[in-house]
């Protein structure tokens, strides 16, 4: 891979940056350490690290946190957004927020790399 870029809103937020400081040392750590292994593995990511969700979007998951992400430009990961997950299932809320936040991305406004 090439680089990890977070995504970035409207109002300059970074929403799945904020969501990862707001854990303990020890999980931002294990965030950490899945986000290297995809910058490592990139699209040979698989499960437990991470799993494909559909239309583009994938997961990390470290214990009950996912963070989503997509490929830009074959090369590049966006981080699109960040939860604690409380169901077995991914809240559709939650999947279309990540498919919003793509779309804006592909208009090249919204980046910021990760480090």
């Amino acid at each position: 891979m090439k680089n990890v870029y977070f995504f970035v809103d409207e109002k300059g937020g970074n929403p799945v940056r904020e969501f990862i400081e707001t854990l303990p040392d020890k999980e931002q750590a294990k965030v950490a350490a899945y986000v290297s292994e995809l910058k490592i593995q990139g699209h040979n990511l698989r499960r437990p690290l991470a799993d494909y969700l559909g239309d583009g979007i994938y997961e990390l998951r470290p214990k009950n946190r996912r963070v989503f992400y997509f490929f830009f430009l074959k090369d590049n990961v966006v981080l699109v957004h960040a939860i604690r997950k409380k169901t077995d299932k991914i809240p559709k809320e939650d999947l279309a927020l990540c498919l919003r936040r793509k779309a804006e991305v592909a208009s090249l406004k919204s980046l910021s790399e990760w480090s």
